[in-house]
């Protein structure tokens, strides 16, 4: 009976650790989960995610389907914050070219101003 124990492997936690290496943890894989899913309503486009977003949201549904294809479903919270950072980023991506513009404006109907009241 000692000879059968010490053939016996030990039981090591290692090993039950070492086969749950290839997982990764949740935090990680939701991660990426939400990674794919702004990159995959970015490809849709603000005006696409927008009216699909108004028709889920008159469904009264809690998850978003228009990603179903890419076997994505994220919730309609995930995507109302999507909507509100890339509107966002769109007004501040337009806004120093508008600015630049205006500012442009301003210049050249000044001087055509003052060029008309000495002239």
């Amino acid at each position: 009976m000692l000879d059968d124990r010490q053939d016996a492997h030990p039981f090591s936690t290692s090993h039950s650790i070492a086969a749950d290496d290839d997982e990764l943890p949740a935090i990680v894989v939701k991660a990426q989960e939400d990674a794919r899913c702004q990159q995959a309503l970015a490809r849709l486009g603000y005006a696409k995610v927008h009216s699909e977003y108004v028709r889920h949201k008159r469904q009264r549904r809690d998850t978003f389907f228009s990603l179903e294809p890419e076997f994505l479903w994220p919730t309609m919270d995930f995507v109302r914050d999507w909507l509100r950072a890339e509107r966002k980023r769109i007004l501040t991506r337009l806004q120093w070219p508008f600015l630049a513009t205006m500012s442009v404006t301003i210049v050249v109907v000044s001087a055509v101003w003052v060029l008309l009241a000495s002239g």
